[in-house]
């Protein structure tokens, strides 16, 4: 008789712990990610001090005085690509009233370099990451994010996922640049 009770015991257990973990599941990974807040809204932007793919020296205080962008991507991130052609387009409309700024995120430079030559170098500041310290201050989750940043230097938007003209048009106009 003394087995029967541990072996209840057990089974009435199975439910404590399997619902509060299969809850915990569910409603964390069905989260959308843009929903998730970053810590960075409302604050200055990190200090940036890193190379370029070009070599050159980068510091994010370059980008004092006027609305930025900062966009995260990668050579093997496929939503990158159409969001490049986008973010290309953005500089040719927009060159002077905004700067835009790539990060490459956990990428080689040549395999960077590389995406560049096949879909176009839009001319700005490429900074490669690669201990991936950036990216971690930053808070990012994965390519393609991208931080809108005001002429102050305070992050006013986070955006997860590729951008379309609806979040450029909303965001731009929120730092000030009507599209």
């Amino acid at each position: 008789m003394s087995r029967r009770p541990r072996g209840l015991i057990r089974w009435a257990l199975v439910p404590l712990l399997v619902l509060p973990v299969t809850w915990v599941l569910f409603t964390g990974l069905g989260r959308d990610l843009d929903q998730i807040p970053s810590p960075l809204v409302g604050k200055p932007l990190p200090s940036i001090a890193a190379t370029t793919l070009t070599g050159e020296a980068f510091s994010s205080a370059s980008l004092a005085g006027r609305p930025a962008l900062v966009n995260v991507w990668a050579s093997w991130c496929l939503d990158c690509i159409d969001e490049h052609a986008l973010l290309l387009a953005l500089e040719q409309a927009r060159a002077g009233e905004l700067s835009i700024v790539g990060l490459v995120f956990e990428d080689s430079a040549d395999a960077a370099r590389g995406f560049l030559a096949r879909y176009g170098d839009g001319g700005w500041p490429d900074v490669v990451d690669p201990s991936g310290e950036i990216a971690i201050d930053l808070g990012v989750t994965g390519p393609p994010e991208t931080f809108f940043v005001d002429a102050a230097g305070v992050v006013r938007y986070r955006h997860v996922g590729p951008l379309n003209d609806q979040v450029l048009r909303e965001q731009l106009a929120a730092l000030g640049l009507d599209r």
